[in-house]
C-alpha cells in the first residue's frame, strides 16, 4: 500500500490542503463525491469519486492507500463511514474535526481499531493540535496536576463552514471532564481572563470542544475544562440559545440561517489568511494549589491546520502510526505544534 489519499478536497480548507500536499511533493489521490469538482481543481495529481453511501466504493477507493485524511464536515456524518472503510481495509485515518463526539465515538472504537492494525487521529488540524501540545507539554512540567484549563483566541476571517457549525450547535449541551468522567456542561456558563503577559483577553466556556477527549487520553488529568474568546453579541447567544432551542432549531431558523451562510465568502482570502493570529493558553493546577501556565502563539487558524494537517498526513504516511486512537501530541510530542511556521510555545509560570 502506498497512496495518500484526501476525501473532500474540494472544500474551502480541503483546496488548501490538497496544495500544499501537491507542493510538498506528497503526490496524494484527491477523493470525494464529485469527480468534475476535483478535477477542476486543476491540481496535477489522480482524483476518484467515492459516495459516503456506498462502503463498496469506499472500499475500492483505499484498497491501495496506506492513510486516509478525511476533510468533508460535517465530520459527525461523515466519519463514521469513512473510519469504517478505514478498519476494513487496514488504513489508518485522520480528520480535521474538532468536537468532542468525534473524538469520544474514535476513543470508544480504540479496541477495533488496534485489532485492525490502524490508527484513528481526529483533529489534525487546530482542532486539536495546538491545544493537545500545550496540554502535554503542561502535563509533563507537572506530572501530578489535578485540574487543566484549555483556551483559545483566534483573530481573522471565519469560513462558512465554520460559522455554519457554530449556530448549528449553539442549543446544544456539551461536555467538560470531571475526576475524568465526561459530565454536561453549557456554553459560556463559566469566563475566564487569560493572558499571553501582556494583554488579557475574556474566555468562556466552550462545551463542544474535543480537549476534554483528547487531552483527557494525552495527559491523564482528571479535570478537564474548555474555553474560547467569542464576541459579546454571541455569547450572548449562547446564554439564550438553550432556554429558547427554537431560535436554533425551528425549520424558519434553520432557512434564515442558511440565507445568510449562502450569501458569505467561503472563506478568508490569502490576505486575511496572512493578518489572522492564534493564541492557546493553558494551565494547570495540582492538589496544593500550585499553578503552571504557558501560551502557543501562531497564525491564521486555517493556515494553522493546513500546515499541521499535509505534516500529519506526512508523518503518518511514512510509518510514524501506532494502532488505536491516538491524539497528535500523545505519537508526536508537544513540538508538532511547531512544525507550522510562525508558532512559537513559551511558559509565562
Amino acid at each position: 500500500m502506498s497512496s495518500l489519499i484526501i476525501y473532500g478536497a474540494t472544500g474551502y480548507v480541503g483546496r488548501l490542503v490538497a496544495r500544499l500536499a501537491v507542493d510538498r511533493g506528497l503526490a496524494p489521490v484527491l477523493a470525494g463525491r464529485d469527480a468534475g469538482r476535483l478535477a477542476a481543481l486543476g491540481l496535477d495529481t489522480p482524483v476518484r469519486a467515492a459516495a459516503l453511501d456506498r462502503p463498496d466504493a469506499l472500499d475500492r477507493l483505499l484498497d491501495d492507500a496506506t492513510v486516509l485524511l478525511n476533510l468533508a464536515g460535517p465530520f459527525h456524518r461523515t466519519q463514521r463511514p469513512l473510519l469504517d472503510a478505514c478498519v476494513r481495509t487496514g488504513t489508518h485515518y485522520l480528520d480535521l474535526s474538532g468536537e468532542a463526539a468525534e473524538f469520544l465515538t474514535a476513543s470508544e472504537r480504540d479496541p477495533e481499531l488496534r485489532a485492525a492494525g490502524v490508527m484513528a487521529m481526529p483533529g489534525v488540524g487546530f482542532g486539536v493540535v495546538p491545544t493537545d501540545a500545550v496540554a502535554v507539554h503542561l502535563a509533563r512540567r507537572m506530572p501530578d496536576a489535578r485540574r487543566l484549563e484549555l483556551s483559545f483566541v483566534t483573530t481573522g476571517q471565519v469560513s462558512r463552514g465554520t460559522l455554519g457549525t457554530l449556530t448549528d450547535g449553539m442549543a446544544g449541551t456539551g461536555v467538560q471532564r470531571r475526576a475524568g468522567r465526561l459530565v454536561p456542561a453549557r456554553a459560556a456558563a463559566e469566563h475566564r481572563w487569560i493572558g499571553d503577559g501582556s494583554t488579557r483577553t475574556r474566555v468562556v466556556t466552550n462545551p463542544w470542544r474535543a480537549d476534554v477527549v483528547s487531552a483527557g487520553r494525552s495527559t491523564g488529568v482528571a479535570d478537564i475544562a474548555t474555553f474560547f474568546a467569542v464576541p459579546a453579541p454571541i455569547r450572548l447567544a449562547l446564554r439564550v440559545a438553550p432556554a429558547a432551542p427554537w431560535l436554533v432549531t425551528s425549520p424558519a431558523a434553520r432557512r434564515v440561517r442558511a440565507a445568510l451562510l449562502a450569501r458569505l465568502p467561503d472563506g478568508p482570502t490569502p490576505a486575511q489568511l496572512d493578518e489572522g493570529r492564534t493564541l492557546v493558553h493553558g494551565l494547570v493546577r495540582d492538589e496544593a494549589g500550585t499553578v503552571a501556565e504557558a501560551v502557543l502563539t501562531g497564525p491564521d487558524a486555517y493556515r494553522y491546520s493546513v500546515h499541521t494537517a499535509v505534516e500529519l498526513l506526512a508523518r503518518t504516511a511514512a510509518g510514524d502510526a501506532p494502532p488505536g486512537y491516538r491524539t497528535p501530541a500523545d505519537v508526536h510530542g508537544p513540538q508538532i505544534a511547531l512544525s507550522t511556521p510562525g508558532t512559537a510555545l513559551r511558559d509565562l509560570r
